[in-house]
């Protein structure tokens, strides 16, 4: 059991774990500025929605589907125990099946995606699925998208950094285009482990910055900090 300061999640049943890379995802990508429906692909146990429903007061309907039915068993769960529970709506299937018969459209999709692309054995074949890019290509991935997004939707999502030039690539290919874009460094010095990128379909400026966990001493920096303080205990 992972204990948040406004939810619990237990991910007792799922392929993926609790991380770094959903609560940044949540605590970074954009929110509408009113009410509006937002798509979490591969929620996993629910971390993302969750911390979504808590930043938009209850105020989004949400939709989390993944293809683990573990996952999905334990995202209703957590679901079901939050104070946000009849905001969110777990589904279990495959997001490429989902985006073809979907008639909703989404304000906000936010997706941490399965990012392994070696052949990794593994006994646990549950979380080798889950993560390795096979069962969901970055392809698909913006092909759905573009099916079930607004006009004006905005695409957020967390990948490893070196998979920045083949993201990018594939985002252009399907008519996304940068709106944000912050690297992530884990300890201050090192080069960035993951990036958080922002897509839109309308072309815009764009901001690149970067975001530095903890300091060469091993303390979380003031800037994690602010930027998680309303979720970690």
């Amino acid at each position: 059991m992972f204990r948040f300061k406004h939810f619990t999640i237990d991910d007792r049943n799922s392929a993926m774990k609790v991380g770094t890379d959903g609560v940044l995802l949540g605590a970074w990508a954009a929110m509408p500025s009113n009410d509006g429906a937002l798509l979490d692909i591969g929620c996993g146990s629910g971390i993302l929605s969750l911390i979504m429903a808590q930043r938009s007061n209850g105020k989004l309907n949400i939709d989390a589907i993944d293809i683990d039915e573990g996952a999905v068993r334990d995202s209703k769960n957590n679901f079901a125990s939050s104070q946000w529970n009849n905001s969110i709506n777990a589904i279990c299937g495959n997001f490429v099946s989902f985006s073809k018969d979907c008639a909703k459209r989404y304000d906000i999709v936010i997706s941490n995606p399965p990012f392994f692309t070696e052949d990794t054995f593994s006994p646990d074949l549950k979380r080798v699925s889950a993560r390795n890019t096979a069962s969901l290509s970055f392809e698909s991935l913006f092909e759905g998208v573009k099916d079930i997004i607004s006009p004006k939707g905005l695409f957020s999502m967390i990948t490893p950094a070196d998979s920045y030039s083949f993201l990018a690539q594939t985002a252009l290919m399907q008519g996304f285009y940068l709106r944000r874009l912050t690297w992530v460094v884990t300890i201050e010095g090192a080069e960035p482990k993951r990036v958080l990128t922002e897509w839109s379909r309308e072309q815009s400026q764009y901001t690149i910055d970067t975001l530095i966990i903890t300091t060469g001493e091993g303390s979380y920096t003031l800037q994690y900090k602010e930027l998680t303080n309303d979720f970690y205990l």
